[in-house]
Parts: structure tokens; C-alpha cells; sequence
């Protein structure tokens, strides 16, 4: 299993506040900022000459930006991820706004909003940190039969779509090559899950709690993928002759629709290999 560098986050953080999806540790997503606070963030923080990966924002989710910076800030969700902003794409139409692409690096809480105004910034506390599991005995075995567990429903899932197409290859390897305690939130924000959903793994500071949470949602796909395997090869019984077409064509839709966020991924990440700062007039 490789190692992953622990990362210290600083002791505040500048908010960027959404309510459109959850990013969670280890996972990349894009969203759109227009609104008054979230766009003076991405001016001042992101646009200001330096190195997007010298910022680390922090990125609170189920929590709207009102559209002017004269109304009160609602109330944030507590639990946030440290992110950072791997490119940033600006346009003026139909009004100013960016769209970022950002990257999950770990868990946080909020002790304390410093200020509101001209973007919000909080005191908060890191929950996790990407590394191995601790180094005791007792914590290792206490995980050890959850991460197994976890990690051979992982392995079926992945299985029974087409290793043909080169994101589920990918995503196999990863399996392999990736600290366990990361994938728990990495599958979680591939496979098909509610925004609830992915709040509440979020919430789960515990690495024993996410690994209890997430395998129901493994077994959900897995069951999921058997029950429309089944039900499209009793229709095509019928017409022998289109038998190998379909089930190739049902295999790789599966793929593409299992796997659709870690494609966008995969992407994204060759993109960040050289991270851009444009604006679109």
C-alpha cells in the first residue's frame, strides 16, 4: 500500500460556500461562483498572480452564498473540506462568473467565523490527514476487518463493468495503489449517491463510521448493476444474433455511468498537470 504525504492545513481558512454538491477528500469537482462573497474570493485569493496550489480554501457545502454581500451570512455547515483550486475559468456571460475546478485534501471543522465581509474566513480544526492508519495495534485491527470488507465489495463492483474502458482499468489500480482509509470517500463520490449522501460521509469524522456508512452504498450498486444485467439479458433472449452487441454495449453504458465522475476526474487531473488561469472575455 503506498504512502501519502501527511498535510497541514493553516489554523483559518477562507470559505467558499456551496450548495450545488459535496466535494469530499481525494475527489475533484467543479463548481460555478457568481454570487457577491464567493466571487471576491476567487479575485483576491485566486487571481492575484500567485500559485493556485499556494492557496488552500475551505470549501463549506449545503450552505448558499447570498447573491450581495449586504445580507447576512447564513448559518454554515460545520464540517467543511480543505480544497485546493486546481484552475480557475472566468466569463462574462450572461453575467461575471468562474467556474473552478477543486481538489479535496482533507476534513475540517469550523471553531469560529473571524469575518464576514468581503469574504468569509474562519478559525478551524483539522479532523483528518492524509495518511496510513494510526500505528497502533489495537486501531489497526479494530479497521482492519472493515477495510477488507470494504475493499472486496469495491473490487466486485469494479469487476463487473469492462475493464476495456481505460477509467475503470484505472480505477482498479487504484484500488490497489491507494491507502484504504481514502476510499471510503473516493468511491463514494464515483458511484451513484444523493448529495445527502455524500454529506453524511462527510460528517463522518470517524474512519470506522465511513467504512460502516459507505459499504451499504457499495452493496446498493453492486445489487443494482446485477438487477439491470438481468433484467436486459432476458430481452435480448429472444434475438440471439444482437446478444454479444448488446451485452458489450450494456457492459461499457454501465461503465460510463458507474464511473462517469472518475472519467471527469481522470481528466481533470491531466489537466491540473499544468494548472491555467484564464478569463473569457
Amino acid at each position: 500500500m503506498s504512502s501519502v504525504s501527511p498535510i497541514q492545513i493553516p489554523s483559518r481558512l477562507p470559505l467558499l460556500l456551496t450548495h450545488e454538491g459535496v466535494l469530499l477528500p481525494g475527489s475533484t469537482m467543479r463548481t460555478s461562483v457568481d454570487s457577491a462573497r464567493n466571487l471576491q474570493l476567487v479575485r483576491s485569493r485566486l487571481l492575484q498572480g500567485t500559485s493556485l496550489q499556494s492557496t488552500i480554501l475551505g470549501v463549506i457545502p449545503n450552505t448558499p452564498d447570498p447573491a450581495s454581500d449586504a445580507q447576512d451570512l447564513p448559518p454554515l455547515h460545520r464540517i467543511g473540506t480543505a480544497a485546493l483550486a486546481v484552475q480557475v475559468v472566468g466569463s462574462n456571460w450572461p453575467k461575471p462568473h468562474y467556474t473552478l475546478l477543486i481538489t479535496g485534501l482533507c476534513r475540517f471543522q469550523i471553531v469560529q467565523v473571524l469575518k464576514e465581509k468581503p469574504y468569509p474566513v474562519a478559525e478551524v480544526e483539522q479532523l483528518d490527514r492524509l495518511e496510513e492508519f494510526p500505528n497502533t495495534c489495537k486501531t489497526r485491527e479494530e479497521l482492519g476487518e472493515l477495510s477488507e470488507q470494504f475493499y472486496k465489495y469495491a473490487v466486485q463492483l469494479v469487476e463487473m463493468l469492462d475493464m476495456s474502458v481505460p477509467a475503470v482499468a484505472k480505477l482498479r489500480r487504484l484500488l490497489d495503489s491507494l491507502p484504504r482509509e481514502a476510499l471510503p470517500d473516493i468511491l463514494t463520490s464515483i458511484i451513484r449517491t444523493s448529495n445527502k449522501e455524500k454529506l453524511q460521509i462527510l460528517d463522518a469524522v470517524s474512519l470506522e463510521e465511513r467504512f460502516k456508512m459507505t459499504i451499504p452504498l457499495l452493496v446498493r450498486q453492486i445489487e443494482g448493476l446485477k438487477l439491470l444485467q438481468k433484467t436486459r439479458k432476458h430481452k435480448q433472449d429472444d434475438d440471439k444474433r444482437i446478444v454479444e452487441k448488446e451485452n458489450r454495449n450494456k457492459t461499457i453504458d454501465l461503465a460510463q455511468e458507474t464511473v462517469v465522475g472518475f472519467q471527469r476526474k481522470l481528466q481533470d487531473g491531466d489537466k491540473s498537470q499544468s494548472t491555467k488561469h484564464k478569463f473569457l472575455k
